[in-house]
């Protein structure tokens, strides 16, 4: 009985060992990659990689690692990192970066899929996630809805909701001697109602009604949990085993929340024809122009395919994801640093000062405050040094060279690489912004712009491929600049973080003790 005994542990250990051996030598399976095509990379640990554990719970200074990451490959235009399995080709030449994203686009028209239940979900319809000619289409029939001409008609909308912001603190009965404010709920708020009323045509003020069901639902869905980080690096090494358990990443119910918003605003617009100057308004103008082109018998229409209402909801839940970080982010540091730049600020206080007495009671209007020189420089400057994208990534969908100017190689992209350009790294490389870590909004003036090396400035991406709702996103921050900073002085208080960079350590973009200042009249 014994000897069945060992005999059935000798067997089992055996299994065992032969199970930790084949698992090893999967999770290495490619890390051969870099060292084959000669790209430079640190030596990668089996299944993590490049990624550090740290890193992945949410307990390191991730952006201080991106910087000391592209310093330490100086004078390499590429450079990998396995991010698990799955080896990432950085692109940290700017040249480069014109080829990838400009020149030679149709070899890198897509984003790679995404590790997770994405592309069974609504955004497999939004812009990010569309490939190909379905891309091009869905942007040709959306850059119409961000014209300056559009965005001008919207521009009402959006300057009430930093009114409303702005009259909030004034409310604060202790503001004479100034108010400790947490940035980032405040920022927050603000996201919330414009993007309410911008993309879902729902009218709220989340700094009077704090837990509304719009904020309350939004905030669950952009919050980034450690439940959800395990579940996306399962997915990740594990995309086939995920799919068959099912595995959720995204809240798909919370979704639909706003799906069916969506829904029901354009059937109550639709039977009551009514008309608000909205995202809304201007997809289903799209789908009604694309419906007119099908119906057309003088026209061909086998190559055009109808938007439906899944498409449109999809596009506005886009700008629900990309718009709610992208403004309370860019507003927090922009703040933040001004807070701590006083004679930025003081300057900034004197143009809006001057515009504001310069129209004599007449409301603020678009085209006056897009014209304010200083204040473009501070914004372009903030997104300079805090952009609201830490990276971009490209696909090849094609073998190609990329040759310099002079013809030399710079690198070799093969189909199915996945190319990312590290936007945050770059952005604070001293070759292409001397000193990067003081806050100089001089080196967006007239005198100095011209320094700025092409494709190394990309707070909105480049090419094709950019940010389609950049003119909007500059406009709403310009706007709460405008009202806050003519009505409130920035302060820095007790708690706020001296050290920025140190301070952010987990998945977003935010300090852990929280973007604190002091607000006084």
């Amino acid at each position: 009985m014994s000897d069945d005994i060992m005999d059935q542990f000798v067997v089992g250990l055996s299994l065992f060992i032969v199970l930790i051996i084949l698992l090893y030598r999967w999770s290495i399976a490619k890390y051969n990659v870099f060292r084959d095509r000669n790209v430079a990379h640190d030596k990668p640990r089996p299944l993590l990689g490049n990624v550090p554990l740290k890193g992945m719970v949410g307990r390191w200074p991730v952006l201080k690692h991106m910087i000391a990451l592209h310093l330490r490959y100086e004078g390499c235009p590429v450079y990998g990192v396995y991010a698990l399995r799955e080896p990432t080709f950085f692109i940290r030449d700017p040249e480069l970066i014109r080829l990838v994203c400009v020149k030679k686009f149709d070899h890198f028209v897509n984003h790679p899929k995404w590790h997770n239940n994405v592309e069974d979900s609504i955004f497999s319809k939004s812009l990010m996630s569309l490939r190909d000619a379905r891309w091009r289409e869905m942007r040709n029939i959306l850059s119409p809805a961000f014209t300056n001409t559009m965005i001008r008609a919207m521009y009402n909308l959006i300057h009430s909701c930093s009114e409303k912001g702005v009259a909030y603190i004034d409310e604060q009965k202790e503001l004479p001697l100034g108010i400790d404010l947490e940035m980032k709920d405040y920022f927050t708020r603000f996201a919330n109602d414009v993007i309410a009323t911008v993309a879902f045509g729902v009218s709220i003020n989340s700094f009077r009604r704090k837990d509304n069901e719009f904020f309350r639902i939004g905030q669950s869905l952009s919050k980034i949990s450690v439940w959800m980080v395990v579940k996306s690096v399962f997915y990740a090494l594990f995309p086939r085993l995920s799919k068959i358990l099912r595995i959720q990443i995204l809240d798909t119910t919370n979704i639909y929340y706003f799906s069916s918003l969506v829904n029901v605003a354009m059937r109550y617009r639709q039977e009551h024809n009514v008309i608000r100057p909205d995202m809304i308004h201007l997809l289903m103008e799209a789908k009604q122009q694309r419906h007119d082109q099908l119906m057309d018998q003088s026209k061909d229409s086998r190559h055009i395919v109808e938007i439906t209402d899944e498409d449109l909801w999809a596009q506005c839940l886009l700008f629900f994801f990309a718009g709610f970080e992208f403004m309370s982010s860019s507003l927090c540091f922009l703040t933040y640093e001004l807070c701590l730049n006083p004679e930025v600020q003081q300057r900034l206080y004197e143009e809006i000062l001057l515009e504001h007495r310069s129209f004599k009671g007449q409301p603020l209007t678009y085209d006056r405050l897009m014209r304010m020189k200083y204040m473009d420089m501070v914004v372009l400057e903030g997104l300079r040094k805090w952009p609201p994208a830490l990276s971009s990534d490209r696909e090849c969908c094609k073998d190609v060279d990329l040759c310099d100017e002079r013809g030399e190689k710079l690198f070799s992209a093969r189909q199915g690489d996945v190319l990312q350009i590290p936007i945050f790294a770059m952005h604070h490389d001293p070759q292409s912004f001397p000193n990067p870590e003081s806050f100089d909004p001089e080196r967006f003036s007239a005198e100095r712009i011209g320094d700025i090396k092409p494709c190394s400035y990309l707070p909105f991406g480049v090419g094709p491929r950019n940010c389609i709702g950049n003119r909007m996103a500059l406009m709403e921050i310009k706007s709460m600049l405008y009202q806050m900073l003519l009505n409130i002085e920035l302060l820095p208080s007790a708690k706020t973080t001296p050290n920025m960079l140190e301070a952010i350590t987990g998945h977003g973009m935010k300090p852990k003790d929280g973007f604190w200042l002091k607000l006084r009249p």
